[in-house]
Parts: structure tokens; C-alpha cells; sequence
């Protein structure tokens, strides 16, 4: 009721227009904000590091954009490095180094087993041979330039038979 005979008091008549402006000054003025500012931050108090909020704030770290273009930096600078030792990167390795083994000890026994008299002779030797000749670059090419000479089409593929056989069918001739 007090608030009702101070409005009817004033000089100007009591509207809502009158009554909103005058409360919008009260939340613009600076002074006002911060002396209820400064009345509310002695309300609250700081919560003890639950284990909640650690892992709140963890997560927020680890989310945040900036730690983690620094740490793309970072890892631009230093390159990017493989790592080896995986435990499936070992066990291929582990895998195929022993079936090389088996496969050079079984062969071994076989040249043995046979007794050749030359080194020359012996499986692996031929082999060796073999590959080095197959890598060889100057019987590739010598290969090729005897083979692309040599191109020959022969006679009774499936397809040629038949565009013979629509040839003597037709009345123009070719």
C-alpha cells in the first residue's frame, strides 16, 4: 500500500510504461550491479574436487580447441612417428620369421637329404638364380623387343570364325 500513495505522489500519473523504465534504469546502472554483485559473491562458496567435477574439468580439457591445435603443433614439429611394437605388428613379425625359417630349414634338409656335389646344384642356389634373372632389366627389354615383333592371331578364335562366316553370308564383299 506504502508504494501505491509514493506512486500516486509523484508528479507524473502512475502508468506501466513509468514503472518499467524506471526499473530497467535500476538494472543499467553500474553502481547498483555491482553492489548486488559484490552481496552475492559472498553467498556462494567453492564445491571441494569431487571426484564429479575432476573429471568434469578433465573432459573439458580434453575437449577444448585450443590444447588441441597446440598439441597438433606440437606434433607437427616433432613429425609423426610410427609406432612399431604393437602387439599385432609383433605377431606378424613373429609369424612370418618363422615360416621363413621353416621354409629355409625344410629346404636345407631336402639339399642335404640329396647330397649334391655342387653348390651350383642345390635348390637354392637355381633359385637364386632364377630371381636375379627375372629382376634383370636388360632381358626384360631384350625380351620384349624380341616378343612385339612376333604378334600372331590365331585362326579359329571363336569370334573371328564368326565374323567369317557373316562375311560369306553377306552380298558385298570386302
Amino acid at each position: 500500500a506504502r508504494e501505491i500513495v509514493e506512486k500516486c505522489s509523484s508528479q507524473y500519473p502512475f502508468s506501466v510504461e513509468i514503472d518499467r523504465v524506471h526499473k530497467v534504469s535500476q538494472l543499467q546502472d553500474p553502481r547498483l550491479y555491482r553492489e548486488r554483485w559484490d552481496e552475492e559473491k559472498q553467498k556462494y562458496t567453492v564445491l571441494a574436487d569431487s571426484p564429479e567435477v575432476t573429471r568434469v574439468i578433465e573432459a573439458a580439457k580434453m575437449q577444448s580447441d585450443r590444447l588441441y591445435r597446440e598439441g597438433y603443433e606440437k606434433q607437427k614439429e616433432k613429425g609423426y612417428k610410427m609406432v612399431h611394437d604393437t602387439p599385432l605388428f609383433v605377431q606378424c613379425r613373429e609369424s612370418a620369421r618363422n615360416a621363413s625359417d621353416y621354409v629355409y630349414k625344410t629346404a636345407l634338409k631336402e639339399a642335404q637329404g640329396k647330397g649334391f656335389s655342387n653348390f651350383q646344384e642345390s635348390p637354392l642356389f637355381l633359385q637364386n638364380k632364377l630371381s636375379a634373372q627375372l629382376a634383370s632389366g636388360a632381358l626384360y627389354v631384350k625380351d620384349y623387343q624380341q616378343q612385339k615383333l612376333k604378334y600372331s592371331l590365331p585362326a579359329d578364335r571363336v569370334d573371328m570364325v564368326a565374323a567369317k562366316a557373316i562375311l560369306d553370308l553377306s552380298d558385298r564383299k570386302y
